[in-house]
């Protein structure tokens, strides 16, 4: 995992925080959410580490940053105004470093969204195991309704467990297809696809969507993503080029000369749409009657 999010909220105000690993060490950003219609000024962030020992090599940096302070279980306020004593420090103990944004009320700002980089001087790198299931405290002035008087203030506490985010459902639904050639069949030299049975001319045609057939691309082929040009192999044997949109190019590469008479062959190739659903292309091989393989092309 490289990137968390989660949220601090007393029941009124609410607070975002994304966290990110990124190469200098970890990318912190702060959102004063307007859900409830209640904001805020950001004043500070604290936080614990889960290993207080690496704070000597810590170092901090933002624009909006005016101050921070780090001691092992020993911060509550960076400055006068910015701090969470009380409640909040009661509940959690002293945290490990506290970082301070802006000035005391929003005379000359009123930050609702900021971001600062944690970086260290150390060889090892930041990770997000570093600050994952911590307490974090955020100190917040000039609270009230975005319209309203705004004359509040309050700390808020909890713990970076990061929010379970459900992958979004995919509506896209890739259907199998079928083809049938002979095992005299090669690459086309001049563009041109091959056939689908059922007069079907690319693999998406047959694909849907919520509202009607799918207008996306394939987007990866036998697990592995699509990149044109890239010959895949079949499960069977064979070999296939996919364009994005779907036409196909089938060599039997020589692998179903075997085939006499009446016998036939099946291979198979499975690809993915938009959204990552899966389907496979059942090729079918017959034994050349002599007259040529590949006599079934057409020219897109």
């Amino acid at each position: 995992m490289d990137t968390i999010y989660f949220e601090l909220t007393d029941g009124s105000v609410e607070i975002g925080i994304t966290v990110s690993e990124t190469a200098d060490g970890l990318s912190f950003e702060v959102n004063v959410l307007n859900d409830t219609g209640v904001i805020g000024d950001l004043n500070g962030l604290f936080f614990d580490l889960a290993d207080d020992s690496i704070l000597g090599d810590l170092s901090v940096s933002g624009t909006d940053l005016t101050g921070e302070v780090m001691k092992a279980d020993g911060v509550t306020k960076v400055d006068s105004y910015n701090n969470v004593n009380g409640e909040v420090a009661k509940d959690a103990g002293k945290f490990d470093i506290g970082v301070q944004f802006g000035t005391q009320g929003i005379g000359e700002d009123d930050i609702q969204s900021t971001s600062f980089q944690l970086s260290t001087s150390s060889d090892a790198p930041l990770t997000i195991n570093d600050i994952m299931n911590q307490d974090f405290a955020v100190r917040l002035t000039s609270v009230g309704e975005a319209d309203g008087d705004r004359d509040g203030s309050v700390k808020i506490g909890g713990t970076s467990e990061p929010e379970v985010v459900e992958p979004p459902v995919s509506l896209n639904v890739a259907v199998d297809d079928s083809m049938t050639v002979s095992n005299e069949e090669t690459f086309n030299d001049f563009g041109f696809g091959d056939p689908l049975d059922n007069f079907q001319f690319a693999l998406i045609d047959n694909d849907t969507t919520e509202d009607g057939p799918y207008q996306g691309d394939v987007i990866g082929v036998n697990g592995s993503e699509l990149v044109l040009g890239t010959v895949f192999v079949g499960s069977n044997g064979g070999l296939l080029m996919v364009d994005a949109d779907g036409v196909v190019d089938f060599s039997a590469n020589g692998q179903f000369d075997f085939l006499t008479d009446d016998q036939t062959a099946n291979t198979q190739f499975e690809y993915t749409i938009e959204g990552g659903s899966t389907a496979v292309l059942d090729v079918l091989i017959f034994a050349s009657d002599g007259d040529g393989g590949g006599g079934g092309d057409f020219f897109l």
